[in-house]
């Protein structure tokens, strides 16, 4: 089998109302749908994204003008030796750097080669990652985001809360990283409408200095808070390590770094109980497998950050194949989900607070080609 082309398909999904959280604003769910070509007619799909702010031009010329050359002619089947030769691993070829942006437009053809492959053989992707750990993974409603560029206030948290409840989660995440006090009244008012008995966890998009990370850490102790996101900007390792040691509340974070030389330094310097790469950010499925593999070495499980449509369902892949996957990410409001149900035709969805593992080979989703079509900005 060999690669003979691949597509990049950049999507914008307009927001009924913008999204707000401690990182800024969006009006747009924005982006790149990948399809990897091979010669026997079997097609892989693949994503890059979320990419709010503008920026999709940059990433998809990642893909067409550098990755897509270096690829074609592969095997699909050699995904460790495509994804090393597309980073540059071991070579003089670091063009864009082994970080960020090409780490992600890398992260879109792998997860479409894993596809791809699953496909050809007729597999799930999870039997190739080594099977099945377990038949269904637990979920937690992630929400709270502010609207029009304000907050959400306590009121609103805490009736959007026991939404989820009714609708049967047993965990929830919401924003913080807004104002401390304020953070503090959402919380609580969160806390008091769920009762004791599911799992709140909060994250605050590096919206706190150490000082006040350390402080609001033991606040919302108060709360029976199982974990603190993001608590503090992502460059400073030594600070999150800080912040770890002393906190009550264990310290999560992943989404911004970027392959398992980033997540190498997060476990060694013990900066977090939770790791979480996303695995549209992180390198795809083949990085972020290794990456769950180190964790587990020093016992520590995998939580992933879920922010996207393809990207989901391989983040299921990789979650029923792991023996310390932790719980899946569920957005449930907004672009995300919205797009989602759009674009994949039969998406997998939460139940009784657990997502089923899907069954079909590959991904086992199809993409809906009129959604494609629709938000395309190819127009």
């Amino acid at each position: 089998m060999e690669i003979i082309d691949v597509k990049t398909y950049p999507i914008s999904f307009p927001l009924k109302e913008a999204a707000h959280d401690a990182t800024g604003i969006w009006r747009a769910w924005n982006t790149i749908i990948v399809k990897v070509y091979a010669d026997d007619g079997t097609i892989g799909i693949g994503e890059v994204g979320p990419i709010h702010g503008g920026g999709m031009g940059a990433f998809k010329a990642m893909i067409d003008e550098r990755l897509k050359k270096i690829i074609i002619g592969e095997n699909p089947f050699n995904r460790e030796k495509i994804f090393e030769k597309m980073l540059g691993y071991g070579t003089s070829a670091y063009a864009f750097g082994t970080k960020g942006a090409i780490v992600s437009a890398i992260a879109g053809i792998d997860i479409a080669l894993w596809d791809l492959v699953g496909k050809a053989l007729k597999v799930p992707i999870y039997d190739l990652l080594g099977g099945k750990c377990r038949e269904k993974i637990p979920a937690y409603a992630s929400g709270f985001f502010g609207k029009s560029g304000k907050p959400p206030t306590p009121e609103e948290c805490a009736s959007e809360a026991s939404a989820y409840v009714e609708e049967g989660f047993t965990a929830m995440k919401m924003k913080v990283g807004f104002d401390p006090k304020g953070d503090l009244k959402r919380v609580e008012a969160v806390r008091n409408a769920i009762g004791s008995q599911i799992d709140l966890m909060v994250d605050a998009n590096q919206g706190y200095s150490l000082p006040l990370a350390v402080k609001m850490a033991k606040l919302f102790s108060r709360y029976d808070v199982a974990w603190l996101e993001e608590p503090i900007p992502i460059n400073d390792i030594e600070a999150l390590a800080a912040l770890s040691s002393v906190s009550e509340i264990p310290i999560a974070a992943g989404e911004n770094y970027y392959t398992r030389y980033e997540f190498r330094d997060l476990l060694v310097k013990r900066a977090v109980d939770i790791v979480q790469p996303d695995i549209i950010h992180a390198g795809g499925i083949t990085e972020c497998k290794k990456i769950a593999s180190m964790a587990s070495a020093w016992n520590i499980p995998c939580a992933p950050h879920i922010h996207s449509t393809i990207g989901m369902v391989a983040s299921i892949h990789l979650l029923a194949s792991i023996p310390n996957g932790l719980i899946a990410e569920y957005i449930t409001r907004g672009g995300s989900l919205a797009l989602r149900e759009e674009l994949l035709e039969k998406p997998p969805r939460v139940k009784k607070g657990y997502i089923e593992v899907p069954k079909n080979p590959g991904l086992g989703v199809e993409l809906n080609e009129r959604t494609l079509e629709k938000y395309s900005t190819l127009h």
